[in-house]
């Protein structure tokens, strides 16, 4: 009975490994190919935070982690991360702030301002940028602080070039481990 319920459990096991890789990989590959769907076939994603705009709430290299979101349902003062041309270059960031407010234009799209962090409401100005519901990645549910330190440093190249060393480091001395097992069976069998 006993072997039995142990081999029940292994098979569990086995699909739910092969279940997670095959969402981890799906979901890299949606990274990779289709970034801004992510979020609305996962229901979050991740993303670091690089400037110090919203500090003392969230600090810069803290990672933030957004939902989808129904634009219907967005609030005032509720924190989003959006796409927004900060630098003028044509190019845009991904940056995260407080909506300040939200509006529906005569067209029926949504018109939306955002702020960054102000310590005293009185002080509270809007970003000069406006936002439509295109622009909006998504809905703030939470951040782990300073995990985006790590993310960035891997991202680099010489974070790339280190996980690849350390990859065959663990390789070479999986092998060697391995090699040395056999000499010692074939020193047994001799």
């Amino acid at each position: 009975m006993e072997k039995s319920s142990n081999k029940v459990w292994g098979i569990i096991k086995t699909g739910l490994f092969y279940l997670l890789a095959f969402v981890l990989i799906m979901y890299i590959v949606f990274e990779l190919f289709m970034p801004e769907t992510t979020v609305k076939v996962f229901q979050f994603k991740p993303y670091v935070v690089l400037t110090q705009s919203m500090e003392p709430e969230i600090m810069a290299n803290d990672m933030v982690v957004v939902q989808n979101f129904d634009v219907e349902e967005l609030d005032e003062n509720d924190i989003i991360t959006f796409y927004a041309d900060i630098n003028y270059d044509g190019e845009k960031e991904i940056v995260t702030h407080y909506i300040y407010s939200i509006n529906e234009n005569t067209d029926g799209e949504y018109v939306i301002r955002t702020n960054r962090y102000y310590e005293n409401e009185m002080e509270e100005v809007p970003d000069p940028w406006v936002l439509s519901d295109d622009d909006v990645l998504g809905l703030y549910q939470t951040h782990v602080p300073w995990i985006g330190t790590v993310i960035l440093f891997l991202q680099s190249p010489f974070g790339i070039a280190a996980m690849l060393v350390n990859v065959g480091v663990i390789v070479a001395v999986v092998v060697m481990i391995k090699q040395g097992k056999k000499e010692e069976e074939s020193e047994e069998t001799e």
